[in-house]
């Protein structure tokens, strides 16, 4: 059962250590944040704002359905409700902290102007590009269009720091080990050393020269020694997975690097391999919980404070929750707080600040 509390004006640190859910305006809740202890204690913002759309947006369960909320904005009124927002917001904002801002074609360009004057451009990291997912084209019944399928939203990145430094983020995937060309075309002359008695003219190798001989000094000791017992994989494996070879077979032109088998790529800024939409509450525009673990798994830590100030149907939550991180979140609607409420059960306290 959810607890109902109310801040002391500077909490104490089980009062930060508390999930909170805020039933009010998101600048309302933002503002009480500033003045109770929290200004730059949230790790990671993540929101999805109305769109500018022009669309009402209903919530279906059981084949009835009912207004989750409206997008009809003016364009003046809409960007000076996210200026305030996003300029409050980023006093939140821990110095390693991101936000991450869910948009599509109506506003982002708007917003990403906005968000270089409030942020800095040199706190820009990425926009990224999200696969919309289960929407069916239904421009196969026209005999001409007007434009074109919209099938991707976009998620503006900042940090509160240029100097903020992530880890690679990584997605599952699946690949065999293989070789490849060591020569690459791109013209280096600092990289043009000798091996196996070529010296380049043009071009460079891929690796610096230090690198290159221990790989190919590590592949003539596995050919010399261990070949006749094992592949080059279970070498590979057997010495603890980190060793690189590099070889010269005859009538090849030029030399190869062995790339083990992979079970994770790093991902770039586009992500066609998840979706931004899932359905499971009946609210129309609901994220996906693979988009939020991806977000919240990849660039905020354990433990670390997430902050959802349009949580809607509680995906934010959920997934922070999840993968234990400590969550802020809130939503003027009823019918979100309704749900977000039944979604999460307990362990948070709902925060009266009337």
């Amino acid at each position: 059962m959810a607890q109902r509390t109310r801040l002391a004006l500077k909490p104490h640190d089980s009062d930060l250590k508390k999930n909170l859910l805020f039933h009010c305006d998101n600048l309302d809740c933002i503002n009480y944040l500033q003045k109770h202890g929290f200004e730059s204690k949230i790790d990671l913002v993540y929101i999805d704002p109305p769109f500018l759309s022009g669309e009402r947006y209903f919530r279906r369960v059981d084949n009835d359905s009912n207004l989750a909320f409206e997008d009809l904005w003016k364009q003046s009124k809409y960007l000076e409700m996210m200026h305030k927002r996003l300029a409050e917001i980023r006093k939140l904002l821990s110095k390693d902290g991101s936000i991450f801002v869910h948009l599509d074609w109506h506003a982002v360009h708007y917003v990403k102007v906005m968000m270089d004057r409030i942020f800095g451009p040199e706190n820009f990291r990425n926009e990224i590009i999200v696969k919309r997912g289960r929407r069916k084209n239904l421009q196969y019944q026209f005999e001409s269009i007007d434009r074109m399928h919209t099938a991707y939203d976009s998620i503006l990145w900042y940090s509160k720091s240029a100097e903020t430094k992530f880890a690679p983020p990584l997605a599952k995937h699946h690949s065999k080990a293989k070789w490849m060309g060591f020569w690459s075309n791109v013209n280096r002359p600092t990289m043009r050393y000798e091996i196996f008695g070529v010296r380049l003219v043009r071009g460079q190798w891929k690796w610096a020269k230090e690198r290159a001989l221990k790989a190919v000094e590590n592949y003539r000791l596995y050919e010399q020694k261990f070949s006749s017992m094992m592949t080059l994989e279970e070498y590979w494996e057997s010495t603890g997975k980190k060793l690189e070879f590099v070889r010269k077979r005859p009538g090849v032109k030029y030399a190869e690097y062995w790339i083990p088998p992979k079970t994770h790529r790093i991902i770039d800024n586009v992500w066609l391999d998840i979706q931004a939409y899932n359905y499971s509450t009946g609210y129309g525009t609901e994220k996906h919980a693979q988009l939020l673990e991806r977000i919240i798994g990849q660039f905020s830590k354990e433990d670390g404070l997430v902050a959802d100030f349009f949580c809607g149907s509680g995906t934010t939550l959920a997934i922070a929750q999840k993968l234990g991180r400590r969550w802020i979140g809130c939503d003027s609607s009823p019918a979100a707080i309704a749900v977000t409420k039944k979604r999460l059960g307990s362990g948070f306290s709902i925060v009266n600040i009337n």
